[in-house]
Order: C-alpha cells, then sequence, then structure tokens
C-alpha cells in the first residue's frame, strides 16, 4: 500500500525531540532551519507541494527549504537554509517509527535530523546519512491557513 502526504500545510514535528521545523526568526533567504519548541506563529507552518519533486515552503516567509553545501556555517558538509528557489526532497517512510516520515535531500540523499537529537528551541536542523533512525523521523500534523 502506497501512503502519499497532500498538498497542503502542516507543522512539522521531529519524532524524537517532539520539537518543531522553523526558520529562525522569520530571516530572510539564506535563512537559517531550526528547530523550535513551537511558537504558533507563520514560521512554524511549512506548506508541502507536490510538484516535479516535493517542496518545502516557509508559511512565514515564502521561502524553500534548501540545503547549500557552499555555506559551510552549520557543518563542513553544507548548512540547511532556505532558498527563493524550489529545492527537490522526497519524504520515504521512517521504518522505525509509525506514521512518520523521512525527508531527503533529492541530491545528497541524505535525511533531516536536529543536530545531537536536542531539544533546545533553535536547535539546528542538519543532513545525515543514517536515514532510517528515530532522530530522522519527522510527523506532519495538519493545520489549516
Amino acid at each position: 500500500m502506497s501512503i502519499t502526504i497532500p498538498t497542503g500545510s502542516y507543522v512539522i514535528m521531529n519524532a524524537t525531540t517532539h520539537t518543531y521545523l522553523n526558520v529562525c526568526g522569520y530571516q530572510a533567504v539564506p535563512g537559517d532551519v531550526v528547530n523550535s519548541v513551537g511558537n504558533n506563529q507563520g514560521n512554524d507552518i511549512v506548506r508541502l507541494l507536490h510538484a516535479l519533486h516535493l517542496a518545502l515552503q516557509s508559511y512565514g516567509t515564502g521561502a524553500f527549504l534548501s540545503f547549500d553545501q557552499s555555506n559551510i556555517s552549520d557543518t563542513p558538509a553544507g548548512s540547511v537554509v532556505t532558498s527563493n528557489s524550489i529545492y527537490p526532497w522526497s519524504l520515504q517512510q521512517n521504518t522505525t517509527v509509525p506514521y512518520a516520515w523521512n525527508i531527503v535531500d533529492k541530491y545528497t540523499g541524505k535525511a533531516l535530523t536536529v543536530q545531537n537529537n536536542s531539544v533546545t528551541n533553535g536547535a539546528q536542523v542538519l543532513e545525515d546519512n543514517n536515514i532510517n533512525h528515530a532522530s530522522r523521523a519527522w510527523i506532519f500534523i495538519g493545520r489549516e491557513s
């Protein structure tokens, strides 16, 4: 059985840390993508778009979630930031956490995770190789926008 998440607005919660994907302080492009304890504002809400690839767009800023290999401020491999251009992602069901998904970069094949499984507000969102791990699992919570 194939399951898909429909186009719509979501709050995306990390299954391990129970924190939410967020554009830090509504920063302009290239905004820092972090995890938040939840502020119930637009920068916690993400639009999920299905075009040629899956795209994740911040409801609060209008920017797209992307990965910049030239921005080494977060890791030597690059940084998860926002962009004015659509960046391709895919969703894969996580085999460790039921009803959760891995958000996978179409170019690098790596999944989004929270640095050191931190529950601290503003913890960095990174890419990592180990796809089927609980800390790579994200739960999509429908949200009206």
